[in-house]
């Protein structure tokens, strides 16, 4: 992105979190919940985003570009970012460093735009945040896989379209072959294609 065109993003979200998210503080931390309306102009501002690839339909920020960013969204409640930061960041990234191209082209065009909203499961209760320490399971069952555990403090849960489920993989042959991200439609039973 060139530098007269930051500078734009940087002030339309400059202007839309100091006049319209700014006022509704009070009642977002109230309600525990974003006004749709607000979701709505994040979505149309590119915010869902702003760190996938323009490739993949998001504004392909730089590193530098997206602390420039992040500025002018502390400049209110943090449940502004954390709305679409997992769609970006730990949700979105795990997707392009891991995921198939088909899966990168079905899931990170819908994150782009907001029309998905992404959950990163990681934390379980007997283990925090610790990938090493993870106890949820996915077990080889053929082609599929089948996830068991529990997860929690899922940022975006109750709102989520798809969630990143981090378990540990078992083969067929019983062997451990590591740690694997899974896309999981939310209130899915049943087997799971492959791990992203």
């Amino acid at each position: 992105m060139d530098n007269a065109d930051l500078e734009a993003v940087l002030t339309s979200v400059r202007d839309f979190v100091r006049k319209e998210v700014v006022p509704l503080e009070r009642e977002i931390d109230e309600n525990d919940e974003v006004p749709e309306h607000v979701r709505r102009t994040a979505r149309d501002m590119g915010l869902f985003g702003f760190a996938i690839p323009e490739s993949y339909g998001g504004l392909g920020l730089s590193a530098s570009e997206e602390v420039r960013l992040m500025f002018e969204l502390g400049y209110t409640t943090p449940a502004l970012r954390s709305m679409f930061g997992t769609n970006n960041g730990i949700a979105g990234h795990v997707l392009l460093e891991g995921g198939t191209e088909e899966q990168k082209q079905r899931w990170l065009p819908r994150l782009a735009s907001g029309e998905v909203v992404a959950s990163f499961a990681l934390t379980e209760p007997d283990a925090g945040s610790s990938p090493g320490d993870l106890r949820t399971t996915a077990r080889a069952d053929g082609e599929d896989w089948v996830i068991s555990g529990s997860k929690r403090y899922i940022t975006n849960a109750p709102i989520a379209d798809v969630f990143m489920v981090f378990a540990r993989t078992v083969a067929a042959d019983g062997t451990q072959p590591g740690i694997s991200a899974f896309l999981v439609p939310p209130g899915r039973r049943g087997p799971l294609g492959r791990a992203a």
